[in-house]
Protein backbone atom coordinates (compact mmCIF):
# COMPACT_ATOMS: atom_id res chain seq x y z
CA UNK A 1 0.00 0.00 0.00
CA UNK A 2 2.61 2.73 -1.53
CA UNK A 3 -0.39 5.45 -0.56
CA UNK A 4 -0.29 5.16 3.09
CA UNK A 5 2.35 7.13 4.70
CA UNK A 6 4.13 5.95 7.47
CA UNK A 7 4.74 7.98 10.66
CA UNK A 8 7.48 8.34 12.92
CA UNK A 9 6.86 6.05 16.35
CA UNK A 10 7.08 9.30 18.51
CA UNK A 11 4.13 10.51 16.15
CA UNK A 12 2.30 6.91 16.45
CA UNK A 13 2.34 6.94 20.22
CA UNK A 14 1.28 10.66 21.03
CA UNK A 15 -2.26 9.99 18.62
CA UNK A 16 -2.61 6.60 19.61
CA UNK A 17 -3.69 6.92 23.35
CA UNK A 18 -7.29 7.12 24.91
CA UNK A 19 -8.29 8.39 28.23
CA UNK A 20 -9.20 4.93 29.78
CA UNK A 21 -7.26 2.04 28.54
CA UNK A 22 -8.20 -1.45 29.16
CA UNK A 23 -8.20 -2.19 32.77
CA UNK A 24 -5.85 -5.82 32.57
CA UNK A 25 -7.03 -8.16 35.06
CA UNK A 26 -3.59 -10.05 35.11
CA UNK A 27 -0.11 -8.49 35.34
CA UNK A 28 1.05 -10.48 31.90
CA UNK A 29 -1.65 -8.81 29.83
CA UNK A 30 -0.83 -5.84 27.25
CA UNK A 31 -1.91 -2.36 28.07
CA UNK A 32 -4.61 -1.11 24.92
CA UNK A 33 -5.11 1.90 23.91
CA UNK A 34 -7.61 3.27 21.03
CA UNK A 35 -9.28 6.15 19.97
CA UNK A 36 -11.52 7.37 17.02
CA UNK A 37 -11.19 10.47 15.38
CA UNK A 38 -14.07 13.09 15.98
CA UNK A 39 -16.89 12.63 13.66
CA UNK A 40 -16.53 9.88 11.86
CA UNK A 41 -18.89 7.79 10.53
CA UNK A 42 -17.52 4.25 10.04
CA UNK A 43 -20.68 3.22 8.47
CA UNK A 44 -19.71 5.09 5.41
CA UNK A 45 -16.80 2.81 4.64
CA UNK A 46 -16.99 -0.31 3.10
CA UNK A 47 -13.28 -1.92 2.42
CA UNK A 48 -10.53 -2.01 3.68
CA UNK A 49 -6.98 -2.93 2.83
CA UNK A 50 -3.40 -3.39 5.43
CA UNK A 51 -0.44 -2.94 4.51
CA UNK A 52 1.50 -6.20 4.04
CA UNK A 53 4.19 -5.74 5.73
CA UNK A 54 5.25 -4.75 9.84
CA UNK A 55 7.43 -2.08 10.13
CA UNK A 56 10.02 -2.93 12.56
CA UNK A 57 11.53 0.30 14.79
CA UNK A 58 14.18 -0.95 17.76
CA UNK A 59 15.81 -3.88 16.03
CA UNK A 60 18.80 -2.47 14.00
CA UNK A 61 19.86 1.29 13.40
CA UNK A 62 17.34 1.60 10.82
CA UNK A 63 13.33 0.87 10.49
CA UNK A 64 12.70 -2.44 8.74
CA UNK A 65 9.49 -4.21 7.01
CA UNK A 66 8.76 -7.86 7.98
CA UNK A 67 7.33 -10.13 6.60
CA UNK A 68 7.84 -13.16 8.39
CA UNK A 69 4.83 -15.57 9.99
CA UNK A 70 4.73 -13.54 13.19
CA UNK A 71 4.03 -10.07 11.24
CA UNK A 72 1.76 -11.66 8.97
CA UNK A 73 -0.41 -13.44 11.92
CA UNK A 74 -0.55 -10.07 13.47
CA UNK A 75 -1.54 -8.86 9.83
CA UNK A 76 -4.50 -11.35 10.15
CA UNK A 77 -5.45 -10.60 12.97
CA UNK A 78 -6.41 -7.28 12.15
CA UNK A 79 -8.27 -8.39 8.93
CA UNK A 80 -10.16 -10.94 10.95
CA UNK A 81 -11.11 -8.27 12.92
CA UNK A 82 -12.51 -6.17 10.26
CA UNK A 83 -13.96 -8.64 8.08
CA UNK A 84 -16.78 -9.46 11.37
CA UNK A 85 -17.60 -6.06 11.15
CA UNK A 86 -18.84 -6.05 8.20
CA UNK A 87 -16.07 -4.57 6.00
CA UNK A 88 -14.89 -6.69 2.68
CA UNK A 89 -10.77 -7.03 2.49
CA UNK A 90 -9.28 -5.45 -0.97
CA UNK A 91 -5.88 -6.07 -1.27
CA UNK A 92 -3.68 -3.77 -3.10
CA UNK A 93 -6.82 -1.68 -4.68
CA UNK A 94 -6.28 1.71 -4.82
CA UNK A 95 -10.04 2.58 -4.08
CA UNK A 96 -10.30 1.22 -0.72
CA UNK A 97 -11.96 3.17 1.85
CA UNK A 98 -10.24 2.33 4.16
CA UNK A 99 -5.96 1.57 5.19
CA UNK A 100 -4.33 -0.13 7.99
CA UNK A 101 -0.31 -0.02 8.91
CA UNK A 102 1.03 -1.28 12.00
CA UNK A 103 4.54 -0.80 13.32
CA UNK A 104 5.80 -3.01 16.11
CA UNK A 105 8.39 -0.77 18.14
CA UNK A 106 10.76 -2.76 20.48
CA UNK A 107 13.05 -1.46 23.06
CA UNK A 108 15.94 -2.84 25.60
CA UNK A 109 17.32 -1.19 28.37
CA UNK A 110 20.23 -2.01 30.32
CA UNK A 111 20.62 -0.85 33.98
CA UNK A 112 23.81 -0.63 36.37
CA UNK A 113 23.20 0.77 39.53
CA UNK A 114 25.73 0.30 42.54
CA UNK A 115 24.21 0.14 45.95
CA UNK A 116 26.21 1.56 48.74
CA UNK A 117 23.30 1.22 51.83
CA UNK A 118 22.35 -2.38 52.98
CA UNK A 119 21.28 -4.91 50.46
CA UNK A 120 19.53 -7.24 52.59
CA UNK A 121 16.32 -5.58 53.55
CA UNK A 122 15.95 -7.58 56.53
CA UNK A 123 18.76 -6.02 58.46
CA UNK A 124 16.89 -3.50 59.61
CA UNK A 125 13.83 -5.46 60.95
CA UNK A 126 12.77 -4.56 64.47
CA UNK A 127 14.36 -7.41 66.54
CA UNK A 128 17.60 -8.59 64.18
CA UNK A 129 20.93 -9.28 65.00
CA UNK A 130 22.41 -5.38 65.34
CA UNK A 131 26.35 -5.33 63.80
CA UNK A 132 26.80 -4.22 67.10
CA UNK A 133 26.06 -7.07 68.63
CA UNK A 134 29.68 -9.01 67.13
CA UNK A 135 31.47 -5.84 68.25
CA UNK A 136 32.12 -2.51 66.68
CA UNK A 137 31.12 -3.31 63.52
CA UNK A 138 29.48 -0.33 61.34
CA UNK A 139 28.13 -2.87 58.64
CA UNK A 140 28.49 -6.68 57.42
CA UNK A 141 28.48 -5.48 53.35
CA UNK A 142 30.43 -3.80 50.53
CA UNK A 143 28.84 -1.79 47.90
CA UNK A 144 28.01 -3.72 44.91
CA UNK A 145 26.38 -3.80 41.60
CA UNK A 146 22.82 -4.42 40.24
CA UNK A 147 22.99 -5.18 35.98
CA UNK A 148 19.70 -6.07 34.69
CA UNK A 149 17.64 -5.42 31.48
CA UNK A 150 14.46 -4.58 30.86
CA UNK A 151 13.10 -4.84 27.51
CA UNK A 152 9.46 -3.90 26.45
CA UNK A 153 7.81 -3.72 22.87
CA UNK A 154 4.21 -2.20 21.16
CA UNK A 155 2.37 -2.41 18.63
CA UNK A 156 1.27 0.55 16.97
CA UNK A 157 -1.85 0.89 14.41
CA UNK A 158 -3.32 3.70 12.66
CA UNK A 159 -6.20 3.51 10.64
CA UNK A 160 -6.15 5.96 7.57
CA UNK A 161 -9.02 7.51 5.61
CA UNK A 162 -8.25 6.74 1.62
CA UNK A 163 -11.07 8.34 0.00
CA UNK A 164 -9.77 11.64 -0.07
CA UNK A 165 -6.64 10.34 -2.25
CA UNK A 166 -9.39 9.54 -5.10
CA UNK A 167 -9.45 13.32 -5.68
CA UNK A 168 -6.18 14.03 -5.61
CA UNK A 169 -5.81 14.65 -2.07
CA UNK A 170 -2.11 13.81 -0.38
CA UNK A 171 -3.68 14.66 3.20
CA UNK A 172 -4.92 11.63 4.56
CA UNK A 173 -7.07 11.53 8.22
CA UNK A 174 -5.99 9.16 10.92
CA UNK A 175 -9.45 7.86 11.73
CA UNK A 176 -8.64 5.37 14.30
CA UNK A 177 -5.10 4.15 16.31
CA UNK A 178 -4.60 1.83 18.74
CA UNK A 179 -1.51 1.56 20.83
CA UNK A 180 -0.86 -2.21 22.49
CA UNK A 181 2.18 -2.48 24.61
CA UNK A 182 3.90 -3.48 27.83
CA UNK A 183 6.77 -5.62 28.64
CA UNK A 184 7.78 -8.59 26.40
CA UNK A 185 7.62 -11.79 27.62
CA UNK A 186 9.83 -14.87 27.99
CA UNK A 187 9.16 -15.67 24.07
CA UNK A 188 8.61 -13.87 20.70
CA UNK A 189 6.03 -16.13 20.22
CA UNK A 190 3.98 -15.68 23.62
CA UNK A 191 3.99 -12.07 22.84
CA UNK A 192 2.84 -12.34 19.18
CA UNK A 193 -0.55 -14.56 21.42
CA UNK A 194 -0.92 -11.79 23.59
CA UNK A 195 -0.98 -8.77 21.44
CA UNK A 196 -3.43 -11.17 18.84
CA UNK A 197 -5.08 -11.30 21.93
CA UNK A 198 -4.89 -7.54 22.55
CA UNK A 199 -5.70 -6.96 18.89
CA UNK A 200 -9.13 -8.88 19.62
CA UNK A 201 -9.78 -6.41 22.80
CA UNK A 202 -8.98 -2.82 20.53
CA UNK A 203 -11.92 -3.96 18.60
CA UNK A 204 -13.90 -5.17 21.50
CA UNK A 205 -13.39 -1.61 23.33
CA UNK A 206 -13.73 0.15 20.18
CA UNK A 207 -17.35 -0.72 18.96
CA UNK A 208 -18.46 2.57 16.47
CA UNK A 209 -16.39 0.85 14.36
CA UNK A 210 -18.72 -1.74 13.34
CA UNK A 211 -20.72 -0.41 9.93
CA UNK A 212 -23.77 -0.84 11.90
CA UNK A 213 -23.04 1.64 14.32
CA UNK A 214 -24.42 4.89 14.99
CA UNK A 215 -22.75 8.35 13.94
CA UNK A 216 -20.78 9.20 17.00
Amino acid sequence: MKKILFFSALALLAVACHKEPYPQDQDSEYLVFTEPAKDVNFAEFQTFDIADSLLVIGQSDKPQYSQSNNALALIQAYRTNMEKLGYIYTPSNPDADLGIQLTYVIKTERYVQYYNGDPYWWLDYPGYWPSGYWGNWTGWYYPYPVTYTYTTNALITDMVDLTPARDGDTKLKIVWSCYIGGPAGYSVQNDVDRMKESINQAFAQSPYLSRTASNR
